[in-house]
């Protein structure tokens, strides 16, 4: 997987940029900062961490952040950006037990074929009582039937061979390494919304995350270390 990842590196922030994606990703930010809570002059280590594309974001909240991800290519932009950074995988994370505040994995468990052993690296490198998120994409949801279909006719396509989740099986994993864990999703529109959906996104995600919690593209789901 990390090969297709080094193909598009470079290519990767563009659609964050696109009138849609700007506001995907505006929102999936404010949803994922909620889960976070306050991170002024906290560690955060984000498995997965890709270009930094989300990291830049909480660096500017104070937050400092370093990042693992097993794509070269996406870690020299993500260091071209200021961030120490290391090759390694969810699965084998190459710090210590106990040295982050906070540890972050964004649409990146995806990908792994060992979630549980994911989770529970990231809980280990985790202060005591300390934070982790993991956030990803929804199989039941606009975004997650419509990759499922694409990947289905290509076999090139970035999301074939992803394991997308749902709200429950999220929640349960979670659940088994961590306490008080809440679950929340984000980005209730199908990928190609009309105008005035974008217009509007901010009270269709209000509406959302009250009543069709299972259903956003990105479910967002933290714990503390117990």
């Amino acid at each position: 997987m990390e090969e297709k990842f080094n193909e598009i590196a470079n290519e990767y922030d563009k659609w964050f940029e696109t009138e849609v994606g700007k506001v995907v990703k505006q929102l999936e930010l404010k949803a994922l900062l909620e889960v976070l809570g306050n991170i002024y002059g906290k560690s955060i280590l984000e498995v997965g961490i890709g270009t930094a594309l989300f990291a830049m974001e909480l660096r500017k909240l104070n937050a400092t952040v370093y990042g693992i991800d097993p794509a070269e290519n996406m870690l020299k932009i993500a260091q071209s950006r200021g961030f120490d950074v290391k090759f390694g995988y969810g699965e084998a994370i190459p710090f210590e037990d106990n040295t982050f505040d906070i540890t972050l994995s964004m649409t990146s468990m995806e990908n792994s074929k060992f979630p549980q052993k994911f989770v529970k690296e990231m809980v280990r490198v985790t202060k005591p009582k300390g934070k982790v998120v993991v956030a990803v994409l929804n199989m039941f949801s606009f975004y997650g039937v419509s990759r499922r279909i694409r990947g289905f006719f290509s076999k090139d396509d970035l999301f074939k061979g992803m394991h997308f989740y749902n709200y429950f099986e999220l929640e349960k994993l979670m659940k088994a390494f961590l306490c008080d864990v809440s679950t929340n999703s984000s980005v209730f529109f199908n990928p190609s919304p009309p105008k005035f959906i974008l217009k509007k996104a901010e009270t269709l995600e209000a509406f959302g995350r009250k009543y069709l919690k299972p259903f956003g593209a990105l479910l967002i789901s933290g714990g503390i270390k117990c």
